[in-house]
C-alpha cells in the first residue's frame, strides 16, 4: 500500500448526484480495471473507497456518486485543490475472447475502464448500463455506451438492466459477462449467465473501513470449491466469480 498526494484537474458533476474527478498524477499510478483507491477526507476516520474509471498513466479519473458527508466534502473540491489517497487496492477482471460489460448506477465506473482497456487490445466487447432514470447517467460517458436502460423509460430500453442481459446474450454470444452494480441486480445477472453456462465476474462493492481486509466490515460469504467461507472485498476482491458468491449476506453492498 502506497500513499499519494494528488492535485485535481478537474471535478465536475457528470449528472444528478454524480460526479468524474481527474487526478494528476504524474509519477505514474498503475492499476487495472475493478481496482480501487481510499481517499482521506479531513475529520473522518475512515477514508472512502471510490472506483476507478480510467488511468492515463499521469492522470487518474474517478467516478463517484454524493451519499453521505465524505462524498459531499469530494464534490466540493475545486481544479487546483489536492487530496491523499491510498493504493491500489484490488485485483481484477479477467476478460475472455467476446464479452458482455454490464454497469448499473455508479458501478458503470469499473466496466467502463475496463472496455476501454480491452478497445486498446482489440477485444470485441459490448457494454450495457442502467440507471433509476435518465438525470443518472454520466453525460460525459453516453457515447461509449452500447445500450442504455432506464428505470422509469426517461431514456433508452424501460426497465433493469437485469431484463436486457437475456436479449443480449443471444444477440452477441459473450463467453464472458463482467458486472458491477447493485446487488440484485448482479445476482439476476450471474443466475442468467449460469443458465447459458458463461463466465460471469462480479465486482463487488462494500462498506470498506481499511481497504486491506484487518477490519473485516466488508466481509462477504462465497463458495470456495465446496467450503462456505468469509471473503474480505477489499482484499480478495472486488472481483469474484458470479456463482461462488452467496449475494443473499450482501444487503450492506
Amino acid at each position: 500500500m502506497k500513499e499519494f498526494k494528488a492535485k485535481i484537474k478537474y471535478n465536475k458533476k457528470a449528472g444528478k448526484d454524480l460526479y468524474i474527478m481527474d487526478l494528476e498524477t504524474p509519477g505514474g499510478v498503475f492499476s487495472k480495471p475493478g481496482q480501487f483507491i481510499s481517499i482521506l477526507i479531513p475529520d473522518k476516520t475512515l477514508r472512502r473507497p471510490l472506483s476507478i474509471l480510467g488511468n492515463t498513466g499521469d492522470g487518474l479519473q474517478l467516478l463517484y456518486k454524493v451519499r453521505g458527508e465524505g462524498t459531499k466534502y469530494l464534490s466540493n473540491l475545486k481544479s487546483g485543490d489536492f487530496i491523499n489517497f491510498t493504493g491500489i487496492f484490488g485485483n481484477t477482471f479477467a476478460p475472455g475472447e467476446k464479452n458482455l460489460l454490464i454497469g448499473a448506477g455508479v458501478g458503470l465506473a469499473p466496466v467502463y475502464y475496463l472496455k476501454k482497456e480491452l478497445e486498446k487490445k482489440g477485444v470485441t466487447s459490448k457494454l450495457i448500463a442502467g440507471f433509476k432514470t435518465k438525470d443518472e447517467i454520466p453525460e460525459d460517458l453516453i457515447t461509449d455506451i452500447d445500450l442504455i436502460s432506464t428505470d422509469d423509460g426517461s431514456f433508452g430500453e424501460k426497465g433493469s438492466i437485469a431484463e436486457f442481459t437475456e436479449r443480449c446474450i443471444k444477440e452477441n454470444t459473450p463467453d464472458t459477462i463482467c458486472i458491477c452494480g447493485p446487488v440484485i441486480v448482479m445476482k439476476l445477472v450471474s443466475e442468467t449467465a449460469a443458465k447459458y453456462n458463461i463466465n460471469c465476474q462480479v465486482s463487488m462493492e462494500s462498506m470498506m473501513g481499511c481497504s486491506i481486509g484487518a477490519c473485516r466490515g466488508c466481509v462477504i460469504k462465497i463458495n470456495d470449491n465446496g467450503i462456505i467461507r468469509n471473503a474480505a472485498v477489499c482484499k480478495e476482491g472486488t472481483i469474484f466469480d458470479g456463482n461462488k458468491v452467496f449475494f443473499g449476506g450482501c444487503e450492506h453492498a
